[in-house]
């Protein structure tokens, strides 16, 4: 069995000859032999390397995670009351509806907010329903931090039970990244009672 110091040493040696490889390679307008390198640098450098990919791959993960995060159709992430941020199943189960489907129809309801007319193609929270509906929304143009709804949009949209915060809206690539995200979170979700300051309780 090769011993973990034996496995190093490999590694070192292969690092070697891609680096002498390159090396070896003439620069412009030089023929000079490539100075050996210590095996001491050597492996101080595959430690730095090393470090490197293990802080790109946590980087990585916080950026997958941010993009989970981020249930809005703009660039902002889903608003939170007091300053206190909504984790992945706390969002979902804070929505009174979850939906894909059409905009058939937007006009004007109370101030600040619109009536959007919605086909039904797939139910995701509650699982059934109708297969038209009516929401009575936050229009998203008020704060100017969310694309309109427009009538023949397809969308995902995720309405919070507070009836005073904006709704969530995804077309095209981010409504399929989206609906996976929710529907795998979503038995875990279900097993979560929406926190104050985002249940309806809370307002």
């Amino acid at each position: 069995m090769t011993s973990q110091s034996e496995a190093d040493e490999a590694v070192v040696r292969h690092a070697l000859r891609m680096i002498g490889d390159e090396a070896g390679k003439p620069g412009p307008g030089s023929t000079a032999d490539p100075e050996p390198i210590p095996l001491t640098k050597l492996r101080r450098r595959r430690r730095v390397v090393a470090a490197s990919l293990a802080a790109a791959a946590a980087a990585a993960c916080i950026a997958v995670i941010l993009s989970v995060m981020d249930g809005t159709s703009g660039n902002t992430s889903p608003e939170a009351q007091n300053g206190r941020g909504q984790t992945l199943t706390e969002w979902i189960a804070c929505a009174g509806t979850i939906a894909v489907g059409e905009v058939t129809e937007v006009r004007p309801s109370n101030k600040g907010r619109i009536s959007v007319a919605f086909a039904v193609q797939e139910w995701i929270k509650p699982s059934r329903g109708d297969s038209s509906i009516t929401l009575d929304l936050v229009d998203p143009r008020v704060a100017e931090a969310r694309p309109p709804i427009e009538k023949g949009q397809r969308l995902l949209i995720v309405v919070p039970e507070r009836p005073d915060q904006e709704a969530s809206t995804f077309e095209g690539a981010r409504l399929t990244q989206y609906r996976s995200t929710i529907t795998k979170a979503l038995d875990k979700a279900g097993r979560k009672t929406c926190p104050s300051p985002w249940s309806r309780t809370g307002q």
